[in-house]
């Protein structure tokens, strides 16, 4: 069962997201929060870039902010499953968990693909997933719906 405080994050990552959609992009959001301190540190959308995945956006300014090259205090939420060189940043952060919505059967890193966070020469990031899976799936599927018949 997910406390509140993880209800609301993953609300506002579903926010973002939709918002995303609504201006033409992929429907990803990604969100760092600091377990210890309980905020949000920083906040993220895919952009067109194709290394400008949400949760790369996110990390990158999580670091800054904390002035750190790690993110042991925190935990990513984020809308799918992360690829493969999203869960291997993930990793390298040594973040704590990441939480997310829809599994990404094709792209996904974590519990498809390659399962990056079962690599001995990574660090182990706890998983959770299956979030709002419903409505993430269903953002992911209206968006390249719309692409698809353009």
């Amino acid at each position: 069962m997910l406390n509140t405080a993880t209800k609301k994050i993953f609300k506002k990552v579903l926010e973002l997201s939709e918002h995303n959609l609504t201006n033409n992009r992929i429907p990803i959001a990604s969100i760092i929060y600091d377990y210890k301190n309980h905020q949000i540190v920083a906040k993220a959308t895919n952009t067109d870039s194709p290394i400008g995945h949400a949760e790369l956006e996110v990390i990158r300014e999580a670091l800054e902010i904390k002035k750190s090259n790690r993110l042991d205090d925190c935990d990513i939420y984020v809308t799918i499953e992360p690829c493969l060189m999203c869960a291997t940043a993930i990793s390298k952060c040594h973040m704590r968990r990441i939480y997310f919505g829809a599994e990404d059967k094709k792209g996904g890193a974590i519990l498809n693909g390659p399962r990056i966070f079962e690599s001995e020469n990574l660090k182990k990031v706890e998983v959770i997933s299956h979030i709002e899976e419903e409505k993430t799936s269903n953002l992911l599927k209206k968006f390249f719906r719309s692409k698809r018949n353009k």
